[in-house]
């Protein structure tokens, strides 16, 4: 019937004279009637959904900008305008705008264009028929009522009946109060009298919480719309009402899942018991108290096979099941009370988790439906059902048709499972908007009963629909027989995605707000505003050696904590204040401050044991933002925090020894090597020189003695040289440092070098542009480039002239120096480990004695740099300097 008025409701439109066309808020058009299309000059497909107003008037966009803005903001507009079309050229309107507002937000905007035979012509927008649009009026999804100046109805669409209980005739000629409470309608007169001397459009909702009155009696939430109208020279109001009574109440029930799990089950409409794994009450809903006449008796902590001793062995079986994971549903089952009554419910029975995989008790949720089951044995459960459906919005119909094998949905379901409004569903294709697994099975199942047995069902699904969303549904349906055959199936269908998701969420903060308010493992205490004491968890009372009975109710924080300390702390942290801040206002202020985090401070134990704990404040505060206690998080870190402080201590001492022992170690290798090796050939040869002096005759040989003599004195000093410089390397580093150019250092070194340059033709390549300067000891530097280049050049190839690259760059803020030469190379597999050894050779040079590369490893380290090689043999070597 739905899709019938759509097609009248547009036929209607298309066949105005005027452009009607609607925009969204982004300025797309989304509908548009004949007249509006054939003045455009474009086709249907070319404008919907893609044409934007710019584009649609060209040049006269930016003049009616500050109408746009006032109806974007909500505001109606009336104003004329030039138009320039390529095919009709220049034409003059008055246009309208009329914002379309629900739930107090602004979806879009409706235009309507009259066109004007002259440019100073003002020509009002031309009322619209209610006759000739009645159709249209008719299709509304809510309820449209127009009154005249009196306040006399003189039009209601069909939707008025279904919402307040009103046939046609009922309603037309009454004054429009009687659809209102009879405590608001002598006071409503005044508004129809104040609204038609004003005549501005009311958006739907805005204002005051608002109220209706149906024909039984029942007073119910709306929201309405008031838009003036001229009919024939009349001054109308379209009232559009919906009722959002159902809206309300789901909001209600969402806003009340936001508090804490016990408060929530126990102010409960719906009767609700939370038990733990050996089936102990934690808390009751009081419609289970009342379900289950327990009025006056203390259940919670007792067992639920205490309370209820006649409930058998399959029923535990299921709690059991149910306890490892499973959920258990059934939609009706047979009860005996305590009392001895009887009575038919509808059970879920689901686990609840104190972690991902771990089960900490369940949640058992029962409903009454003895009266849906004597409906049903009455015959009179369709009825029921179809009434509610009138009263709930997003709710569908469908109906499946099994003679012509025809299955209609409402545009409500077909927006649902988000199909195109020309969407023609099957049987196979609507089950397949089934999510794979429970759910489809779960439809096939419930389908199969109702058309084999007369199975009624109402059920949750999750959904797939056409745009890939997965959305959860509520399906009832309803089979008809005819001759003991089912010739149709017909039911509603509702979207309850948000209903579902909240209760989801709150399913899953129960759980972990039981994890952490029942783990051993952390310290979770909790007071109120003053600061008593009024959680104390398992955990807690393992840390501090209390028991609840000792502490909530009775004691406050200050009994398990240094004051002295407490103090200090917030001295520390907490802004400077001429107030002073004591005692448990202390806390307090810490907790307000949002930036601090955990703290590190000492519990005392009842034994007077001191703990050093981690702790976290948290300020507890109601939806009003509120403050109505406080919270405190610790974990117990003394262990830790003294293996640190030994584990820190024992290093210390580790790293001194350790580096003076080292220091002293290589002190006296260095010293023992250059005794045993250096000092001794010397001294010795020395030695045998004197004897032959003294054993010699002749003057010529004495005097060939002398010269040996002075031989052997300079290698002597030679060496003697070297071990000064080896003594004093351990202290050079502390020498005046300076700044030094590369350049003038690399000078120098030339004019040392001059005589082995000048006999090799080495080419000497320098780059010091990205680090040009250095601060370091320039007899160290000096002793670096005169080692570096000395054996570049010593251990030349014979096979070509020796080039030597030097350069300079910076590397994360140090210098680093690179020498590179393409010389022998050196075998750095083979001498690695000692390629700064003292005294260490690598190749056949009767003049190599092993000290360079040692004494300038030595210069490098000593100023806090390190020294490494690249070489391959027969190619070259570079050494590579990090100041």
């Amino acid at each position: 019937m739905s899709s019938v008025k759509d097609a009248i409701g547009i036929k209607a439109a298309n066949q105005i004279p005027e452009s009607l066309v609607y925009w969204d808020t982004n300025e797309i058009c989304q509908f548009a009637n004949t007249s509006f299309l054939n003045w455009l000059g474009k086709p249907y497909e070319k404008v919907i959904g893609k044409l934007s107003l710019r584009d649609a008037l060209g040049q006269s966009y930016q003049k009616q900008i500050p109408h746009l803005k006032e109806v974007l903001a909500g505001n109606p507009q009336k104003f004329s305008l030039e138009i320039i079309n390529e095919s009709k050229g220049v034409n003059y309107f008055s246009v309208s705008y009329t914002p379309d507002i629900e739930n107090d937000k602004l979806i879009g905007f409706t235009a309507y264009y009259t066109r004007k035979t002259e440019t100073n012509e003002i020509t009002e927008v031309k009322p619209i028929s209610i006759n000739y649009h009645e159709n249209i009026l008719e299709f509304a999804p809510d309820a449209i009522v127009i009154i005249n100046s009196s306040g006399t109805i003189q039009y209601v669409n069909q939707q008025l009946e279904n919402i307040f209980g009103y046939a046609n005739h009922e309603a037309i000629g009454q004054k429009i109060e009687f659809l209102l409470p009879e405590k608001l309608r002598e006071k409503h007169k005044s508004h129809i009298k104040s609204f038609f001397q004003s005549s501005n459009f009311r958006p739907m909702g805005k204002g005051l919480e608002l109220y209706g009155q149906r024909k039984n009696g029942e007073n119910f939430n709306v929201e309405i719309s008031l838009i003036p109208v001229q009919l024939n020279g009349d001054s109308l109001v379209m009232a559009t009402i919906r009722d959002v009574s159902e809206r309300i109440r789901f909001e209600t029930e969402l806003k009340e899942s936001n508090k804490r799990n016990a408060i929530f089950i126990q102010q409960s409409p719906y009767a609700i018991a939370m038990v733990d794994k050996e089936m102990r009450y934690m808390a009751v809903s009081e419609k289970w108290v009342k379900d289950y006449v327990l009025e006056g008796k203390e259940i919670i902590g007792k067992s639920h096979f205490e309370i209820f001793p006649n409930i058998g062995e399959n029923r535990k079986k299921i709690y059991q099941k149910c306890l490892k994971g499973e959920t258990y549903i059934k939609k009706e089952e047979l009860f005996l009370g305590i009392d001895g009554s009887k009575k038919w419910v509808k059970i879920d029975v689901r686990p609840w988790h104190i972690s991902e995989n771990k089960v900490g008790g369940l949640l058992i949720h029962t409903e009454d439906i003895s009266p849906i089951k004597k409906e049903e044995i009455e015959k009179k459960r369709v009825e029921a059902i179809l009434e509610k459906t009138n009263e709930i919005s997003r709710i569908g119909t469908w109906e499946y048709n099994l003679d012509e094998e025809k299955l209609i949905w409402s545009k409500v379901v077909r927006e649902i499972h988000e199909v195109p409004e020309n969407f023609v569903p099957d049987v196979n294709t609507a089950i397949n908007f089934y999510k794979e697994g429970r759910s489809r099975e779960l439809i096939s199942k419930a389908v199969a009963n109702a058309i084999e047995k007369g199975d009624s069902y109402d059920l949750e699904f999750e959904l797939v629909t056409a745009k890939e969303n997965e959305v959860w549904v509520r399906s009832i349906g309803q089979a008809e027989f005819m001759e003991g055959r089912c010739r149709r199936i017909f039911g509603v269908f509702q979207d309850i995605t948000t209903v579902k998701k909240a209760e989801i969420k709150l399913n899953r903060v129960n759980e972990e707000l039981n994890a952490m308010l029942n783990s051993e493992l952390v310290s979770v205490i909790g007071t109120d505003n003053q600061g008593t004491i009024n959680h104390f968890n398992r955990g807690a009372e393992k840390m501090l050696r209390y028991s609840k009975a000792e502490m909530i109710g009775k004691k406050t924080p200050e009994v398990f904590h240094s004051m002295e300390e407490i103090e200090k702390i917030g001295n520390k942290i907490l802004p400077s204040s001429d107030k002073a801040i004591n005692g448990f206002n202390i806390f307090k202020e810490i907790a307000n401050q949002i930036n601090i985090g955990a703290i590190e401070c000492t519990y005392i134990r009842k034994d007077g044991k001191n703990l050093t704990v981690l702790l976290a404040l948290t300020t507890l505060k109601t939806s009003q933002r509120e403050v109505f206690g406080f919270l405190g998080i610790a974990t117990d870190i003394t262990e830790l925090v003294e293996n640190q402080n030994k584990l820190k201590k024992a290093n210390e001492n580790l790293e001194v020894l350790t580096e003076k022992l080292t220091s002293q170690n290589l002190q006296l290798a260095n010293f023992a090597h250059i005794t045993s090796h250096n000092l001794r050939a010397p001294a010795n040869n020395l030695n045998s020189l004197l004897q032959f002096y003294h054993t010699s005759e002749g003057q010529e040989i004495k005097s060939t003695i002398i010269e040996n003599f002075e031989t052997v004195s300079k290698h002597l000093i030679s060496t003697l040289d070297n071990l000064v410089d080896l003594l004093k390397i351990q202290h050079e580093g502390s020498k005046k440092i300076e700044i030094l150019t590369f350049d003038e250092i690399l000078g120098k070194t030339k004019e040392m070098l001059v005589g082995h340059i000048m006999e090799s033709k080495a080419q000497i390549i320098a780059d010091f542009s990205q680090a040009p300067k250095i601060t370091f000891n320039r007899i160290f530097l000096e002793s670096i480039f005169l080692n570096l280049v000395g054996n570049a050049i010593k251990y030349r190839s014979p096979d070509r002239e020796p080039i030597i690259q030097l350069k300079s760059h910076k590397d994360s803020g140090r210098i680093v120096l690179s020498v590179k030469d393409n010389g022998l190379g050196i075998d750095l597999k083979k001498h690695g480990r000692n390629l700064f050894g003292l005294h260490k050779t690598f190749h056949e040079n009767k003049e190599a004695k092993g000290m360079g590369l040692f004494l300038t490893k030595k210069h490098v380290e000593a100023m806090g740099g390190v020294i490494s090689a690249k070489s391959e043999v027969g190619k070259g070597t570079t050494f590579i300097i990090k100041f």
